[in-house]
């Protein structure tokens, strides 16, 4: 069980568009990159729900854990014969095919059983993401007001970049300026994407280290 719940990847598409004119940014307003997810992440009202969401649903969390590490532990040694029919010029490709395709099947397999022991404490996690990120918008904006930015571009089309030209810290300090707690219990029903202004999360990741089972 890690310190920290994982944060679910949101999909925040804000990368390398412009958010002001090009007349803007000739008025002295700067260019800097954003962490969009990782501010996210650090947001303290997100943190301190997760940290709530270990303690109440710990029952929940150890039994899928467990389970996640039987599962890793069968899939492991089909993926190292996996590898080593891959390295072998005269595995029959028959051989490697039907090798590959009874790891794809339980591995999918696995995916089904994780995902019903993951839901008791990805749906508040996702609630408690949900409420933060509604106000990742307001928080950016914010952040770039307070250091004149015209222009915001994503970490990942950066080639090198000044500590002080990155926002996503600023972005983080907006945020908890913005929310200062959330709630962890959805209402009944609620679901993914409700709230105002917020994107929905990817589906079904856990709330600990990844629940794709590893050994591919």
């Amino acid at each position: 069980m890690t310190n920290r719940i994982k944060t679910l990847s949101l999909g925040l598409a804000i990368a390398a568009a412009p958010l002001l004119s090009a007349p803007a940014a000739a008025q002295g307003l700067g260019v800097a990159s954003a962490n969009l997810e990782a501010a996210l992440g650090n947001a303290t009202a997100l943190k301190t729900a997760e940290t709530q969401i270990q303690t109440q649903y710990k029952t929940q969390i150890d039994a899928f854990n467990a389970r996640r590490t039987a599962i890793t532990a069968e899939l492991s040694p089909m993926a190292a014969e996996i590898q080593t029919l891959q390295g072998n010029p005269a595995t029959p490709p028959a051989t490697l095919q039907a090798k590959v395709t009874a790891y794809r099947t339980r591995e999918a397999a696995a995916q089904r059983e994780l995902q019903p022991l993951a839901a008791p404490f990805q749906r508040p996690l996702s609630y408690a993401q949900e409420q933060v990120a509604g106000k990742l918008d307001a928080a950016l904006r914010a952040a770039m007001v307070a250091k004149r930015i015209g222009i915001i571009i994503n970490p990942q089309a950066v080639v090198a970049i000044q500590p002080a030209a990155d926002l996503t810290a600023d972005v983080t300090t907006q945020l908890n300026a913005l929310v200062k707690t959330v709630a962890i219990t959805p209402p009944a029903n609620w679901q993914p994407g409700q709230q105002q202004g917020a994107p929905a999360p990817a589906a079904a990741a856990p709330a600990t280290p990844a629940a794709r089972p590893q050994g591919r």
